[in-house]
């Protein structure tokens, strides 16, 4: 028979783990205390070049909303997610376009037979949108959204992401795999992933010169991340694996190409001390020329100007959050800090900076 003392100790260990699992984002599937189901909705916040607000949308469906990606195109935002029936977990992709003030031009979703998130979405001028969602189903949409060819690798791996191809079409990856698709939606080639671990979305950046890097967590190196440069024909030129101290860990956040041809990472530090983020820059051949570390929070990216930008909830419990999402010099100097209430426990998904010089946050409101 427990004790009175020994009754609190055993709630206050599954408080304890409940709470780690929503900080994690590990939900497999909504979490069901008692009698309540969780609830996920989708918001977007931007901000201009001075950190002021311009907008927040919430997208709430009623039901558990996911959001992965974000990209900026002309005359608005598209992000990637999924919807499922509360307290029933089924996933299914999902495509959503804001216009500049935030408000939905569309919101639609992509039935499939099995669960599949949709994690990855990309755009080419006016032909439409490419979105690649779990185990490699790629699908093809027009500017509304409206689909007309889907393609489906039956590959493995939650998380998928997708970019044009400078030889044209798409590039996929995700799982154990690299695929091209042509503008129509036929397989050109696959190819094994070349070392990037399935359990985390990768990232894409194709190289105006021919061929593409795929970076992210490395499969056989967890903690650390791993560059892999592709030919055109998805054959790897060469790879190169950054690895951290005893105990840390990196969470990769953006990649881009450098002016000189060779490409800097930036990824968040956690378990080590002191955290920040680490960036590397990598030579034409993969060689790593320069690590340094910047103190900010993931995820961060870069500003047109050589600077940073860094978002990180300051607070967040099912009272709400405190977002606070900031801009550094290109030395790392504080240019300036903007925070920002929000009314649910939240997660931040996704920062990118843009064409008019602010930003955009993707995150998610996860309440009962």
């Amino acid at each position: 028979m427990k004790t009175a003392q020994g009754k609190i100790r055993t709630l206050a260990v599954v408080a304890a783990l409940i709470l780690l699992t929503v900080a994690a984002g590990c939900f497999d599937r909504p979490l069901t205390p008692g009698h309540r189901t969780l609830e996920g909705d989708v918001w977007v916040l931007k901000l201009d070049d001075a950190g002021d607000r311009e907008w927040f949308t919430v997208i709430d469906s009623g039901k558990f909303d996911e959001a992965f990606s974000i990209v900026e195109i002309p005359n608005g935002y598209a992000i990637a997610g999924s919807v499922s029936e509360t307290g029933d977990f089924h996933p299914v992709p999902r495509g959503i376009l804001l216009d500049r003030e935030g408000t939905v031009i569309w919101d639609t979703t992509y039935p499939t037979p099995d669960d599949r998130r949709g994690t990855g979405i990309a755009y080419i001028d006016a032909r439409g949108f490419a979105a690649a969602a779990s185990r490699g189903l790629v699908i093809l949409t027009d500017t509304e959204g409206s689909e007309r060819h889907r393609t489906d690798l039956a590959a493995e791996g939650e998380y998928w992401a997708i970019a044009p191809s400078s030889a044209g079409g798409w590039i996929v990856a995700g799982g154990d795999r690299v695929a091209r698709i042509d503008a129509n939606g036929t397989v050109a080639w696959q190819q094994p992933a070349g070392g990037v671990s399935p359990d985390s979305i990768p990232i894409i950046v194709p190289d105006p010169m021919g061929g593409f890097l795929v970076s992210g967590e490395a499969a056989e190196a967890p903690g650390a991340i791993i560059a892999v440069k592709f030919d055109d024909r998805g054959a790897p030129v060469w790879n190169t694996t950054v690895q951290g101290g005893p105990g840390e860990r990196y969470l990769l956040s953006a990649v881009r190409q450098d002016a000189t041809g060779g490409y800097s990472l930036l990824a968040g530090v956690t378990d080590g001390e002191p955290a920040g983020v680490l960036e590397v820059s990598l030579g034409e051949d993969g060689s790593i020329l320069r690590r340094s570390t910047i103190n900010a929070s993931a995820p961060v990216t870069w500003t047109p100007d050589g600077g940073y930008l860094s978002a990180v909830l300051a607070e967040n419990d099912y009272g709400g959050a405190l977002l606070r999402v900031e801009r550094f010099d290109e030395d790392g100097a504080a240019s300036w800090t903007s925070t920002q209430r929000l009314d649910e426990y939240s997660r931040v998904v996704a920062l990118i900076p843009t064409s008019d010089g602010g930003s955009a946050v993707l995150g998610m409101y996860m309440k009962y």
